[in-house]
């Protein structure tokens, strides 16, 4: 059980219960601040507890998101990068916008040449584009995966919906509809297919107690926990 509010200085924050939890924990990630909280406290003493922390949390907020910055990759058109399934390159332009065209094995990124490529502007649209890229990408790629590990494990599913979301990886709701964001299209295919079959999970036990588990062990041949520690080396802001 989980909610999740706009702060007026930290953003994005998560409020989660968590059935193993016996105390309130703050995490600060890039995209966001998570406040784990035990299924016996409140909501409110959840953000009490933030609120006494408050100036913690932002300098730590401010401080990952400054090493996640130099973490980025700079786009020229020497950089060797690559989508799920596809090379990027980029060529100087002489039109005066970013285009993109998404070919069947790279994709071209037009750039205007008048500009420096280094602009921290310009590379914001470029990354924008790869971001149209792996959106393309995801809906060749995730509804027929997820049908096919939906069918293989005998579990179903509402519907599934494709999002930007740089928050969580996925999310399935209490009607069992699956949310998937796009950028899992950088992450490798074994990881994809964890975060698909962790939704699928949730579609039997809506919570990550030791039955959420042991099917999710179950269904990933007994690597989950693995798979999980790995998903902390990977962020949906730095690429």
């Amino acid at each position: 059980m989980e909610r999740i509010i706009e702060h007026k200085t930290l953003g994005l924050v998560t409020l989660r219960k968590v059935r193993r939890s016996r105390s309130l924990k703050i995490s600060v990630r890039s995209e966001g601040v998570l406040v784990t909280l035990p299924f016996a406290a409140s909501f409110d003493a959840a953000l009490r507890f933030l609120q006494e922390r408050e100036d913690w949390a932002l300098r730590t907020l401010q401080k990952v998101r400054v090493k996640e910055e130099r973490g980025k990759t700079k786009f020229t058109p020497e950089t060797d990068f690559g989508t799920y399934s596809r090379k990027v390159q980029l060529f100087p332009d002489d039109r005066q916008n970013v285009r993109v065209k998404v070919r069947p094995d790279v994709v071209e990124i037009y750039y205007p040449a008048a500009r420096d490529i280094n602009d921290p502007v310009l590379q914001e649209v470029i990354r924008k584009a790869v971001e149209h890229a792996w959106k393309v990408e995801a809906h060749e790629v995730l509804p027929t995966r997820v049908k096919a590990l939906a069918e293989q494990h005998g579990l179903s599913y509402k519907r599934l919906s494709i999002r930007s979301a740089r928050s969580r990886w996925g999310s399935c709701s209490a009607e069992n509809s699956i949310n998937l964001s796009i950028h899992l299209m950088h992450l490798p295919e074994h990881l994809i297919d964890y975060v698909i079959l962790h939704e699928l999970c949730h579609t039997r036990h809506k919570n990550h107690g030791p039955t959420f588990w042991a099917l999710l062990e179950e269904m990933t041949n007994g690597k989950a926990r693995t798979y999980d520690r790995q998903m902390k080396a990977h962020s949906t802001s730095v690429y």
